[in-house]
């Protein structure tokens, strides 16, 4: 798969459930099974406004080049982010505030994470052809 899409593909996850946290936070929540108050919705569109930025970012990088040497960079930024978010679903899972529903988070970001390293070797990889 080329780095462009997999940008796509980001985005398309990011735009989907930032949408969904900004327009249906209550709906999307109860999959999961976390109930929210007034002050949980807010911030399930905070973070939803969060993603939506995510997407936007990695809409901008599509047609960015692997040899760019800022990819790696953002691959690196989303990698921490995707490491950070497995983390704190994990905590949520262990201490019992979702349903069974939320593993598939846990999947997800897994394999963020791994797509992000895979890609950065490929950046590596593009911006050494490049240099010769």
């Amino acid at each position: 798969m080329k780095l462009s899409t997999y940008a796509i593909i980001i985005t398309i996850l990011a735009w989907g459930f930032g949408l969904a946290f900004v327009f249906i936070p209550v709906k999307l929540m109860a999959f999961y099974g976390v109930q929210l108050d007034v002050s949980g919705i807010g911030l399930a569109r905070y973070f939803g406004c969060s993603n939506l930025f995510i997407g936007m970012i990695f809409w901008s990088y599509s047609s960015v080049s692997p040899a760019a040497k800022s990819w790696p960079k953002l691959l690196l930024l989303s990698i921490f982010y995707d490491i950070m978010q497995l983390a704190v679903t994990l905590s949520i899972i262990f201490e019992g505030g979702a349903n069974g529903n939320v593993w598939s988070t846990v999947v997800l970001f897994a394999l963020l994470a791994l797509g992000g390293v895979y890609y950065i070797g490929v950046c590596n990889k593009a911006s050494a052809q490049v240099a010769v």
